[in-house]
């Protein structure tokens, strides 16, 4: 009965943390009565009955082999990102004098991946190397540091999904992409994006602060470690940063892309449909001395039920001639394979994306639901894979999107070369090409 009952009593302690199995041994202790009698203080009483588990340690940190290799990574991520993306921003940024917005924004997502390396790359690699973090150095420090940190992520994140919305803009509905696709624009939708962020992670000033929490892995106890963190409402705000981080922007890019993807392959079959159109016996005459593009010209209207020429006015038909030819020319050129592998490499972007950024995002909710599996080796050695996955994403992906903003803006300087606006819904030609239109040439 007394091994039954010291059994029951001991599973209960085993469920109790360290800190409060300090709290229930002094419950009832006098210490007074008990430090005049015996000569003993509190501390030395809880040391004398202190179980063998709560004995205190230093937390573990990563040691030996496994450190230097995290470390080598972080200097490489540190130093390639920073080299990279500085030179990246300046050669958007001069390409974005030409008006075109997408260089824009590659621009600020070279500036905001720098941004990320620094404010969060650099103080990981402060912790490994040296075990110092900054960021508990005040309270101010830390909302500084949760406030920064979240900014530059969430903005880099959206400056994705808005390359590949103007990505898709462009390729989709060229003629609209003339307004659409403008410097302006993007000078608008940028400041948007940083204003909204900055208004919502303005909350982490209010809402993050230095605790002291006690630990306990496999390792041991560790009592009365400092760490930054949310201390209102966690459960919330790490389910809101992983919706605006990661699953929203994810979800968008995914749902371009695969529009991207489907516009590309139908117009490709629409063009070798067009390649083997076969004029009847009323109209090869008329076409034969019509150059192939002429012809698939007017497959595609068959194909989109217009009316014919003659019941337009003269401005209407030539600008919807022209955009079809200069469609045609974007689409079906010798470039037309590196378009199908614009839209691989945005794919890729995509599931990189996912891959390097969903799992850390989900950290913070699922870590509570494994108690057994957070005090152990594995999960800080987990822990340290996801943060290094989510760096590599900062400082890697300019290098990818660089390529593709440049390819995938081939389509628009012709656009602001071939067409340009009047009005409100009309287009014309420069001068010279006017002149071959007026003389009934076609432009090929």
């Amino acid at each position: 009965m007394d091994t039954a009952q010291m059994s029951e009593n001991d599973s209960q302690l085993l469920d109790l943390s360290c800190r409060e199995i300090e709290d229930f041994m002094l419950k009832d202790f006098n210490a007074l009565d008990y430090e005049s009698s015996r000569n003993m203080t509190r501390e030395d009483y809880v040391l004398l009955n202190r179980l063998p588990y709560c004995e205190p340690k230093p937390y573990p940190t990563t040691e030996g082999i496994e450190k230097w290799i995290i470390v080598i990574i972080l200097i490489g991520f540190l130093i390639f990102g920073l080299i990279g993306n500085s030179l990246s921003a300046r050669i958007m940024f001069r390409r974005s004098r030409r008006g075109l917005s997408s260089y824009f924004y590659l621009a600020l997502l070279a500036i905001a991946d720098i941004c990320v390396l620094y404010s969060g790359c650099l103080l990981f690699l402060l912790d490994i190397l040296f075990g110092y973090h900054p960021q508990i150095g005040s309270k101010f420090l830390c909302c500084l540091a949760f406030y920064i940190q979240h900014l530059v992520t969430c903005i880099s994140a959206w400056l994705i999904v808005a390359v590949t919305i103007e990505h898709f803009i462009v390729l989709r509905y060229p003629s609209q992409s003339i307004r659409l696709c403008r410097m302006h624009v993007a000078y608008s939708i940028s400041i948007i994006i940083f204003l909204f962020f900055s208004s919502y992670a303005a909350h982490y000033f209010f809402t993050a602060d230095i605790l002291d929490i006690d630990l306990r892995t496999d390792e041991g106890y560790h009592p009365d470690q400092l760490i930054c963190d949310t201390v209102h409402h966690r459960k919330l705000l790490s389910f809101i940063d992983l919706c605006l981080y990661s699953v929203i922007p994810s979800i968008l890019i995914l749902i371009f892309n695969i529009l991207i993807m489907f516009h590309a392959i139908k117009k490709r079959r629409d063009y070798l449909q067009a390649e083997n159109y076969i004029p009847t016996e009323d109209t090869s005459q008329r076409n034969k001395n019509k150059s192939p593009s002429t012809i698939r010209t007017q497959f595609f209207r068959s194909r989109s039920g217009e009316s014919s020429s003659a019941d337009r006015p003269y401005s209407q038909t030539n600008n919807e001639m022209t955009e079809q030819n200069i469609n045609q020319k974007n689409l079906f050129n010798s470039t037309s394979a590196t378009g199908i592998r614009l839209t691989y490499l945005l794919l890729l972007i995509s599931f990189t994306f996912v891959v390097c950024t969903l799992p850390i995002s989900i950290r913070p909710l699922i870590v509570d639901y494994l108690p057994s599996f957070k005090s152990t080796k594995r999960w800080r050695i987990t822990q340290d894979c996801l943060t290094l996955l989510m760096f590599l994403n900062h400082a890697v992906n300019i290098h990818i999107l660089r390529t593709t903003g440049q390819d995938s803006n081939e389509h628009q300087p012709y656009h602001h070369q071939q067409l340009v606006p009047i009005d409100q819904n009309q287009y014309i030609l420069p001068r010279q090409q006017q002149q071959r239109i007026d003389q009934g040439e076609t432009v090929d």
